[in-house]
């Protein structure tokens, strides 16, 4: 082979090695990716100095305070706006899920999921927890939840995952009341859009609108399941959505499911993870885009938030690695990523 053929073999198998790369690159990168009108940056955290396991939620409150609900390292972590450093909440908790603030009174209420009860406290930086129970309305709590406020009427809403309880308070102790949801099986979620409460159920796929609470009428929203199969967690094909919350942003309700590797068998787990629809309508008749590729392969994405403008996701990766383990922020952008041919 002379020297001229060698240099272009070369050269081509250099370009080859180059897309490759560029490729699987892709294929990993959440930092500043563009897709789907979306675009996608890690929000938190930024810096190896502090890493999450299993983060599950974040919460906005007031002008600048973040809280990250970090579920496996049993702790609130806070920040005083995305360039201030984080700090460790000492308040005592066992693998919670998220948590309120209610300028009503000026607690945090927060599910301390293994502990079998809803805590109310003044300072996230202080131990000093100034009530808890174990009981609403006469219900036991068992590993509650998602908690929710309506910020209308001064309503807390928590739940019981597996019972189908969902409790209403305007504090501890005070105007509680316990509503059984037909949400048939597991549900981790709660929504409020508009005014309106929605429980998220994991087992069936199942959206429930709480039109009425004091009579007890509901709105049932059942998911295109083409397995007809119940469970906590699995993969599209295996089980069908199995949902961790659903919300609405920007013209867009966006839903988040439960799948992971070894539940997923020989499917794939990070199909139909994370997706959108227009209406409500949509989830029945599977009319929706899937939006897993903006989530990093094996993370399961689980809480959403919406603050000024911008949609937040936590993500983690179930099992023993941390890795990956983050607050995501979508941003809408008007402009399409690529140019569009004419």
């Amino acid at each position: 082979m002379n020297k001229k053929k060698m240099f272009f073999l070369f050269l081509f198998l250099f370009i080859v090695m180059a897309i490759s790369s560029q490729s699987l690159f892709s294929k990993e990168l959440t930092n500043n990716q563009v897709d789907l009108g979306l675009k996608v940056t890690v929000y938190a955290p930024k810096s190896n100095s502090i890493k999450f396991k299993t983060p599950t939620h974040i919460a906005f409150i007031g002008d600048n305070l973040e809280i990250v609900t970090d579920l496996e390292n049993n702790r609130f972590m806070y920040r005083k706006g995305p360039d201030a450093p984080f700090q460790i909440s000492p308040v005592p908790v066992k693998a919670q899920h998220s948590l309120v603030y209610n300028p009503a009174d000026k607690l945090y209420y927060a599910n301390d999921t293994g502990n079998h009860r809803i805590i109310a406290f003044k300072s996230l930086s202080s131990k000093k927890i100034s009530a808890e129970t174990k009981k609403i309305a006469g219900v036991a709590l068992n590993r509650p939840h998602d908690i929710v406020l309506d910020p209308a009427t001064g309503w807390i809403y928590a739940i019981n995952p597996n019972s189908g309880h969902v409790f209403r308070f305007k504090a501890i102790g005070k105007d509680e009341s316990a509503l059984k949801v037909p949400v048939k099986g597991y549900s981790r979620g709660l929504t409020f859009v508009n005014g309106k409460l929605y429980v998220i159920n994991s087992a069936e796929g199942r959206v429930v609108e709480i039109v009425d609470w004091k009579t007890g009428k509901f709105k049932i929203y059942d998911s295109f399941d083409p397995t007809k199969r119940s469970a906590n967690v699995g993969s599209w094909k295996k089980t069908g959505l199995v949902l961790n919350d659903v919300d609405y942003f920007n013209g867009y309700w966006y839903a988040t499911s439960f799948f992971t590797k070894s539940h997923a068998g020989k499917t794939d787990p990070d199909e139909h993870k994370f997706i959108r629809f227009k209406k409500l309508e949509d989830l029945a008749t599977g009319k929706w885009t899937d939006l897993s590729r903006l989530v990093p392969k094996g993370m399961v994405p689980y809480y959403l938030t919406k603050n000024e403008g911008k949609l937040y996701l936590a993500i983690f990766r179930s099992g023993s690695s941390d890795k990956g383990d983050s607050i995501l922020q979508l941003t809408p952008v008007k402009t399409p990523p690529y140019p569009v041919k004419k």
